[in-house]
């Protein structure tokens, strides 16, 4: 260091030279380090958007407007900055530049707030910065897009193309997580698609069959087409949950764990054909699914938050009205079925009774509605039609606190001011099912182990079908999805033996078809034309004879599995049937005259011999009919060569002529008179 005396002895030209080497010297050289961190134009512009349709203010309510919208765009994600332009007049021009922390973030809110009503005068357009300047840079030449290649999709539907109508089902079982794909014929099933380590924990069926999804750690995988090829990938990793919507176009999927600390949304809501994310929430951690409860057509989809009921709509993905609806002490809720209709109940509070109410939407308005007292608990139960409703009130007895009473409200929706029929019964009541096709219900009650079992008929007063069934070893019924048939079952619990018993109630009294016995049974299935029902055992519950055993409707077993390490058996569901009810009457009214070739067809199957035979002259059929359509397409070039060299057009002569010849000679005896 030098003395304040020492005065350095600097030549002029040194001075000089040292000048132009610093211009010359650009800022790379100088901050290098710096400048390596400096975020490229690319990465910042994508995290800026430009918000459309703003209200026009003064400056005065600058910083109250400001507020509104930051509460808003906040929820997408972090704002690190924003900016509201004035004009001359110090007034909003009509728009907001907002910057956040990453891409993500802006996609979340173009996404989320793209269409987004502040009021009735205003409804925002969000857009990225990037894509103004895309538009700015089109050249004012147009040049024709080259063509892509077309890629054939996998025929999501082939399944329901086998000759045979067989229907298909998945399994999981093992330490590799072996899942095997099978069609369930008349005597044995058969194999279509077997893979080890397919899914990591278990798999589901889109709800019209199209898709198959499987889990693993990095996400969930759809696979679909005759060879079940991959069509689909959602990336979101430790997947807890997930599930389709009723119309399959979108794809729920939950995690515990966030995607990221700086991305906190778990639960995310997918276009399934696309894969593209179209909706996300941050949701703590859930002990309960599903979260989102949807509408039979998909166009809806709500939850409960607190006291209000959150109803979104497709494909916005955003609130109903962009609101939710206050709805004091709500408990539950469930869809129809069939219409886009709603039923929830309020629990008591203080002087205000509970309350159970059917609303309409998207209009909001309420159909019926019904005050309940001395509740204690409510469960509601839709049949499939929508023609009813049945709600189970479980009723505190006075001065028994631990005594109760189940009384049912039956809701009559397709009646005139749908009137409510009070039905009580005096033990208590285990399980309510709906005959899917028919008025028809069933109630198990009674105490664990000792049950009865009671079936009613809905016309113009509820009347019991038969006598109860006393004594029975089920804690389950299961429908056909066709009605008529049910399944009683007692599940997960050894002292029921796994009693099945087969019913069928389309008569005046149920009818006992067969009786037999699954152990340890934990699951019973039907398949989605009421053909066959399954009951399962699997390693869940416990170790012991894991496997799945196939039944006729009748109760007569078809065919049995033993599996190690059993874990999931699901049918795969079939879409609705394309006949109407009139064309689906007459089918069944003819049913003798296809009963004939289908007793044919199951006899030639019981036999290998018969299998090969089979095949054999399927694969001649086919071989002839594809040299048939060969030559009519052969006759059609020569026929149309033929016309090309007829320069006349000459009528044709036909000479009509009757040839007889001797077919038998009959003798008969003179009759005597």
């Amino acid at each position: 260091m030098l003395d304040d005396e020492e005065v350095p002895n600097y030549h002029e030209d040194d001075v000089q030279e040292a000048r132009k080497l610093v211009e010359e010297m650009d800022d790379s050289a100088l901050i290098s380090d710096v400048l390596d961190k400096r975020p490229s134009s690319s990465e910042t512009i994508e995290n800026v958007i430009i918000v459309d349709n703003i209200p026009v203010t003064d400056s005065s309510k600058l910083v109250k407007l400001t507020n509104v919208l930051l509460k808003i765009f906040s929820k997408c994600g972090k704002v690190e900055t924003h900016h509201i332009p004035l004009d001359d007049n110090q007034k909003t021009k009509g728009f907001m530049f907002i910057v956040y922390r990453n891409g993500q973030e802006a996609t979340n809110a173009i996404s989320s707030c793209n269409g987004y009503k502040l009021d009735k005068n205003h409804c925002f357009a969000v857009n990225r910065l990037s894509d103004f300047e895309h538009c700015m840079s089109i050249p004012d030449k147009w040049e024709d897009p080259k063509p892509e290649p077309y890629k054939p999709q996998a025929n999501l539907k082939s399944w329901l193309c086998d000759p045979e109508c067989f229907d298909q089902f998945a399994i999981v079982h093992g330490k590799n997580r072996n899942t095997a794909v099978h069609s369930c014929g008349p005597n044995q099933s058969i194999s279509v698609q077997q893979r080890e380590f397919w899914t990591e924990s278990h798999v589901k069926f889109s709800p019209k069959g199209s898709y198959l999804a499987t889990c693993h750690k990095q996400g969930i995988a759809l696979w679909g087409g005759p060879e079940f090829s991959k069509v689909g990938r959602f990336n979101h990793p430790n997947v807890t949950y997930f599930q389709f919507s009723p119309c399959e176009r979108y794809f729920v999927t939950y995690s515990k764990t966030s995607l990221s600390p700086e991305d906190p949304q778990n639960l995310i809501i997918w276009e399934t054909r696309s894969c593209l994310n179209k909706r996300a929430f941050s949701l703590p951690v859930l002990n309960y699914w599903p979260y989102f409860k949807w509408s039979h057509d998909g166009q809806f989809f709500a939850t409960i938050t607190g006291d209000n009921l959150s109803i979104y709509s497709t494909p916005s993905m955003k609130l109903l009205d962009n609101k939710k609806i206050s709805v004091q002490n709500i408990r539950d809720f469930s869809w129809c079925p069939c219409e886009n209709w709603i039923a929830y109940w309020q629990s008591e509070n203080k002087n205000i009774p509970a309350r159970v109410t059917i609303m309409d939407v998207p209009s909001c308005e309420p159909l019926s509605a019904k005050n309940l007292f001395n509740v204690s608990n409510i469960e509601i139960f839709w049949q499939n039609s929508g023609n009813y409703l049945a709600v189970k009130v479980d009723r505190t007895i006075k001065n028994k606190k631990e005594a109760s009473e189940n009384v049912f409200e039956i809701f009559r929706l397709r009646e005139k001011d749908i009137p409510v029929e009070n039905f009580e019964i005096k033990s208590k009541v285990m399980s309510l099912s709906w005959d899917p096709k028919g008025p028809r219900f069933a109630v198990i009650q009674g105490e664990q182990g000792r049950t009865d079992v009671s079936f009613f008929k809905i016309g113009e007063k509820i009347l019991p079908i038969g006598k109860t069934l006393s004594n029975k070893k089920c804690n389950c019924i299961k429908w056909s999805p066709l009605g008529q048939y049910c399944v009683l079952a007692g599940l997960n619990n050894i002292s029921f033996d796994g009693v099945l018993e087969f019913w069928d109630i389309g008569g005046d009294a149920p009818t006992l078809m067969n009786e037999a016995s699954h152990f340890m049974v934990t699951n019973i299935a039907w398949d989605p034309t009421g053909r066959y029902v399954c009951s399962s055992n699997t390693y869940g519950g416990h170790s012991v004879e894991n496997g799945y055993n196939m039944w006729n409707f009748q109760g007569s077993k078809v065919f049995e599995a033993s599996l190690e390490g059993f874990i999931q058996f699901q049918w795969r569901p079939r879409p609705p049937c394309l006949l109407k009810e009139n064309e689906s009457k007459d089918i069944k009214k003819n049913m003798k005259s296809y009963t004939r070739d289908f007793e044919i067809k199951d006899k030639l199957s019981q036999s290998k011999a018969s299998k090969e035979l089979i095949e054999k002259r399927r694969a001649v059929y086919d071989e002839f009919m594809t040299y048939r359509r060969k030559k009519e397409k052969d006759l059609e070039v020569l026929k149309l060569q033929y016309s090309e060299l007829r320069t006349e057009i000459v009528e044709e002569e036909y000479v009509e002529e009757t040839v007889e010849f001797f077919m038998k000679e009959e003798v008969e005896p003179a009759s005597k008179e």
